[in-house]
């Protein structure tokens, strides 16, 4: 899984390298429409660039869906104590997630608990503000 995460990034990098040098050599252009980004080009690059990119975010979302593969755990020596007992389930971490999703312009955070909360709500902001910046950007060019 490891493997398959590192190759969409790669593709995700490569296809924004393409429709990078497109539009510094002036054969594609790039604009913004309320927060959807629009890219007009007719060059062979772009159409390699745009495609490298659709196939690095599939595959990215691809191997975030699968399972990951669990390494065998090693039993350990007879004559060892181990720290659960018989007939008692061994202690599990609990896990923290949580995520920004964006509808529109607006987020929508969520998180296991709070300290994951509000690490995702800072998360928004700086989103937000890199959005707002970004949309500034391309709007006043």
């Amino acid at each position: 899984m490891r493997r398959l995460s590192v190759a969409a990034v790669a593709l995700i990098a490569l296809g924004a390298a393409l429709l990078a040098y497109t539009v510094y050599k002036g054969e594609a252009t790039g604009y913004v429409f309320v927060i959807i980004p629009i890219f007009q080009s007719s060059s062979p690059w772009a159409f390699g660039g745009m495609l490298s990119l659709f196939a690095g975010i599939f595959l990215l979302l691809f191997s975030i869906s699968t399972p990951a593969t669990l390494e065998p755990t090693r039993s350990a020596p007879a004559g060892t104590k181990t720290s659960a007992e018989p007939g008692q389930a061994a202690p599990t971490a609990s896990k923290k997630f949580g995520g920004v999703v964006f509808l529109g312009p607006i987020p929508i955070v969520f998180g296991s608990d709070k300290k994951v909360a509000k690490w995702m709500l800072l998360l928004a902001i700086v989103l937000v503000i890199l959005l707002i910046i970004a949309f500034l950007f391309f709007a006043l060019r």
